[in-house]
């Protein structure tokens, strides 16, 4: 499992006081505040102060960050946290992170891909499986009726493939 999950990114600034966007990858996008310090991935951290939203995306102001300038030089950085100041999930729950990299094997047992990314594009979660021995992607819905079983032990995710779909 990872060790650090990303709960965001700084998209951009907003004003002239060194407010920052932000897009959250978290469940509730405001709670991303809820979490403490967070960190980039050189150990830089910053505390947000949410101050509103705008766009679909957040408006938190960072301590120590008064200009401008200083927010336009943030746009790309990703907002992390360790994990293990997160709530455990419950059986069946999982963060999107642990499951990046888990092998995908169909339910006959042949070997499928590799997990690449979870996507929600508002219908429910996707897997995007990249296809083993090719560069080609496969975007699988996550549910019980296509994700039969995840075994952390194992690396490995368990797929049904739905009719139709590698056609």
């Amino acid at each position: 499992m990872s060790k650090e999950l990303c709960l965001g990114v700084i998209i951009g600034p907003h004003g002239i006081k060194g407010a920052v966007r932000i897009k959250s990858f978290t469940e509730k996008p405001e709670s991303i505040a809820e979490y403490g310090t967070l960190h980039d991935k050189n150990g830089k951290s910053f505390d947000l102060q949410l101050e509103g939203q705008s766009k679909g995306a957040l408006i938190a102001s960072i301590k120590g960050m008064t200009t401008r300038t200083q927010a336009e030089l943030l746009k790309g950085t990703e907002l992390f946290i360790k994990r293990k100041l997160l709530p455990s999930t419950d059986d069946g729950e999982y963060y999107h992170a642990d499951l990046l990299g888990l092998n995908v094997h169909k339910s006959d047992g042949k070997k499928m891909g590799i997990v690449k990314a979870m996507h929600n594009f508002g219908g429910g979660d996707i897997v995007e499986v990249v296809i083993d021995k090719t560069e080609k992607t496969v975007l699988i819905p996550f549910n019980n009726n296509t994700v039969l079983d995840i075994d952390f032990v194992k690396n490995e995710m368990i797929v049904e493939i739905p009719l139709g779909l590698l056609d």
